[in-house]
């Protein structure tokens, strides 16, 4: 369709009902993990009501050929709507707001759609929609899908125990108790029990990832394995070590062969916290810092948006395109881990169940190196959005996978928004402004005022 010399593609949204006023806000259809609505853009800047935002973009249009003009009245001034309304929404929202770079991509049905970059790779240069940022914690999915992998190809299995094989790896005698009971399945769920280790990871506690892992193995553990969800980037970390045992190669090796090489991406690569190539986006980090180092597989892999979801959209049954695991691993991926209830329970002060018949299953929580961000309460993963997210200093990253064939990624340099999930209510507010909704045209609301 074509309206007002604007080509439009459908797009689903993920809540159809937003105002104007509200997307003028920022507010817009909330995602699930969004706890506040992100800020307006600042007073002083004006958006554009005629004209596309200095970007750079790329846009794939099924059957534009079909689509007929709308005159449109002499000294008229046109809205923007179609993708050139979402990349104006994402450049004033994103980049006036006050971050340096972003980036864009959509797929629908596993075909790219479009993808934009704005602002400034490093000075003086424009971003380029196949320029690599920082993904953060998108790593942990990308670690997750080479574990899987190597399961179905039995070189791990889940639910063997490895603390003692990773133990002798890292040369440490003397485990902490509980260390030995823990396995892959643990470590993809964040059920092993370690910690978060903030300050062992973001403050220069240790010099690399390894390092870190040896002092996880000899601290105490928050819980015993298996029993209670802790998200921590101890478990990713840990589970990069174990990959390097199991294959005798480096896990980002590994990685590439067994995830990125079937998928055709071949300019991704992980870096150190001041590493800067050629088609690299500059991310600022304060002097002295290694957090990329001692993550590792918990997060320093760098990739564009294109990358991003072509990634996710290999875990996603219902789309065309190569899958790298089978429909039953991908199930179980995608689907929300429940701790079971402890047989000590009622001798720790539990309440006894009083009914027999089975709990509903839970609507938001983590499968295996995924977000579970909303599912049916029936169960399933066909209607679920799952993805990930990702934050480091002048980091944020978010990719998710919509039921009917949507799948976006949105990559951040800088500060704004403050709080990752708020890409999401971003990206919401930007597909409502192009007239992208349930897969069909809808009339955008009226370009953003002075907000």
């Amino acid at each position: 369709m074509k309206l007002a010399g604007a080509v439009v593609v459908g797009l689903a949204v993920a809540a159809s009902a937003c105002t104007t006023a509200e997307v003028q806000s920022g507010a817009g259809p909330a995602f699930v993990e969004v706890t506040s609505s992100p800020t307006p853009a600042p007073s002083t800047t004006k958006a554009p009501t005629s004209s596309a935002p200095a970007t750079t973009s790329t846009t794939s249009v099924p059957n534009a050929a079909a689509a007929t003009e709308v005159p449109t009245p002499v000294g008229s001034v046109v809205p923007l709507s179609g993708w050139a309304a979402v990349d104006q929404y994402l450049e004033v929202t994103l980049i006036r707001g006050g971050s340096a770079a972003a980036s864009v991509a959509v797929l629908r049905n596993g075909e790219l759609q479009h993808q934009a970059a704005y602002g400034r790779r490093i000075a003086g240069e424009a971003a380029e929609p196949s320029d690599q940022f920082r993904v953060a914690s998108i790593s942990k999915t990308i670690l997750a899908v080479t574990a899987l992998e190597l399961v179905e190809d039995g070189v791990l299995e889940l639910d063997a125990p490895i603390g003692s094989l990773l133990a002798t790896r890292l040369d440490v005698s003397n485990p902490t108790r509980g260390i030995e009971a823990i396995t892959l399945r643990h470590l993809l769920t964040h059920r092993s029990g370690f910690p978060q280790y903030e300050n062992l990871f973001f403050r220069n506690e240790v010099a690399s990832c390894p390092d870190a892992a040896r002092a996880g193995f000899t601290r105490s553990l928050q819980s015993v394995a298996g029993t209670s969800f802790q998200y921590s980037n101890m478990n990713f970390c840990v589970l990069g070590i174990l990959i390097e045992q199991v294959t005798g190669a480096p896990y980002a090796q590994v990685v590439q062969e067994e995830v990125l090489t079937p998928l055709a991406i071949t300019s991704m690569r992980t870096a150190g916290t001041f590493d800067l190539e050629p088609g690299d986006v500059e991310h600022e980090s304060a002097e002295g810092r290694n957090y990329m180092e001692v993550l590792a597989g918990a997060g320093a892999w760098l990739a564009a948006p294109t990358d991003l979801v072509t990634i996710l959209n290999s875990l996603d049954a219902s789309t065309p395109g190569t899958k790298v695991l089978e429909p039953a691993t991908l199930e179980m991926m995608a689907t929300i881990t429940v701790t079971p209830p402890s047989d000590d329970d009622e001798a720790a002060g539990q309440p006894a169940p009083t009914t027999t018949s089975e709990p509903a299953p839970p609507t938001q929580g983590y499968g295996m190196g995924l977000r579970i961000f909303d599912a049916p309460p029936t169960g399933g993963t066909a209607d679920a959005t799952f993805g990930h997210t990702g934050t480091l200093e002048s980091t944020h990253a978010m990719f998710v996978r919509r039921p009917a064939g949507i799948t976006w990624a949105v990559t951040i340099s800088g500060e704004y928004p403050a709080s990752t999930p708020e890409i999401a209510t971003i990206m919401d507010n930007a597909l409502l402004l192009g007239g992208f909704a349930d897969g069909t045209y809808r009339t955008p609301p009226p370009p953003l005022d002075d907000a």
